[in-house]
């Protein structure tokens, strides 16, 4: 392969063209990754607790055929539960929150804010309406893996890193193969023939190595310098993609969630990834709202089901923190077309490592308004205060051992007080 054509293929994975002065970790190398996988799921376009995870049912088969109805889809009578989780007995949420309640942590009654798409989807994975601002999973992957080739992995939803990591938009994964192995001539033959010997090979690395450290001292600036170390470790990881490679299953699953959730595990088992966002959209759904929203429910509880399964599996379940979120709510009642609008009381369900499970924080009325909660105790009381995505932000921060890196301290959240959503 020419090097021409292997820069653009590693700028098209995300994985080789990185800004002058980006990054604020000396990324010359790396060693494997260790620490907690922090896995974003994002539902996109807005997602509808009161079919999940704070149900709202129709008080009588009555009330279920007007538009003012919470749900037209099941009564209040008919609410189930799991441990102390409450779920709406629609689709297959009863089988997910029976098999998983025990690891989950619900957080309802969110306030974003806004029913803007971008400032909610912003505020949900930064914790703040403020544009520019880096998410918790670019800011955690700046500070544990700012010089991995796939430290912060994103599949859509909110990347925006503020040039703290390069962000690694996934690539098709013979792509992957091919920017692994670029002495091979054609991955697929038969009998596998290179472009030069191996015996070339490590020459012209050995000439790369020491051309970059010759103008690597001339250089004054360490801005300068680190984006001229992010762009050589880039060039040169062949090794760590091999690695990955190595950890890809044969066969990647047909659902959307479970392939992204393949690729961030075994890039996580390369020792390359810190942080990864998983993405599925279809929740903005304006008409038609039952019949759209819930068989899209489902692919998200089936994304968080594939992912724990698969953890405890490859024995890393203490070792990844999934956190499940969207732009915003959808409203209590709907529209002539039969679908709901936007509405910006939310809900975010966590699993993994340190996260206390069968926990169910915040509470809303009868029509999905938060109810004001005791900053100390969390319990409900008059003059209390709402949650808001900030608060989940800086307990995330807390948990991850990232809160006093000079590097989050340069995007303080001080709009909120702490809160013990973690105990």
């Amino acid at each position: 392969m020419e090097r021409r054509e292997f820069l653009k293929l590693a700028s098209m994975a995300g994985l080789g063209v990185v800004a002058a002065g980006s990054l604020s970790r000396d990324a010359a190398a790396a060693d494997p990754y260790t620490g907690p996988l922090w896995v974003h799921i994002h539902a996109g376009g807005g997602w509808d607790p009161t079919s999940l995870c704070d149900p709202k049912g129709a008080s009588s088969p009555e009330e279920q055929e007007t538009r003012d109805a919470m749900n037209r889809s099941y009564l209040a009578a008919d609410i189930e539960a799991a441990g102390n989780l409450r779920y709406a007995p629609v689709g297959n949420n009863a089988a997910f929150f029976q098999k998983h309640y025990s690891k989950l942590l619900v957080i309802n009654g969110i306030d974003t804010g806004t029913n803007s798409h971008d400032a909610g989807v912003r505020n949900t994975w930064s914790g703040t309406l403020r544009e520019g601002k880096p998410g918790f999973a670019a800011l955690v992957a700046g500070v544990h893996g700012g010089a991995l080739p796939m430290g912060f992995i994103s599949n859509g939803g909110y990347d925006t890193s503020a040039n703290v990591v390069a962000v690694t938009r996934v690539p098709d994964t013979r792509l992957l193969q091919r920017l692994a192995y670029p002495n091979v001539i054609d991955l697929g033959a038969e009998r596998q023939e290179l472009y030069h010997t191996e015996a070339t090979m490590t020459r012209i690395l050995e000439a790369r190595q020491a051309r970059h450290a010759a103008r690597l001292e001339q250089q004054r600036l360490p801005h300068v310098k680190q984006a001229m170390s992010t762009l050589f470790t880039s060039r040169v990881g062949q090794n760590e993609l091999k690695q990955l490679i190595q950890y890809l299953p044969e066969d990647f699953e047909d659902a959307s969630l479970r392939r992204q959730a393949q690729l961030a595990l075994a890039a996580y088992r390369a020792g390359i990834c810190v942080s990864a966002n998983l993405s599925l959209g279809g929740f903005d759904t304006h008409g038609n709202h039952d019949n759209s929203h819930i068989p899209r429910l489902d692919q998200i509880c089936d994304g968080v089901d594939f992912l724990l399964t698969a953890a405890e599996e490859q024995g890393i379940a203490d070792r990844i923190v999934i956190v499940v979120g969207s732009d915003f709510g959808r409203t209590p009642g709907y529209n002539q077309g039969n679908g709901k609008d936007h509405w910006n009381i939310s809900s975010m369900m966590l699993a993994g490592a340190g996260i206390p499970g069968n926990r169910v924080i915040g509470v809303t009325d009868e029509r999905h308004n938060p109810i004001a909660l005791d900053p100390a105790t969390l319990e409900p009381r008059e003059g209390g205060i709402r949650i808001k995505p900030g608060h989940i932000h800086r307990a995330l921060r807390k948990l991850a051992g990232i809160a006093e890196d000079p590097l989050v301290q340069r995007f303080p959240l001080t709009e909120e007080e702490d809160l013990p959503l973690f105990g």
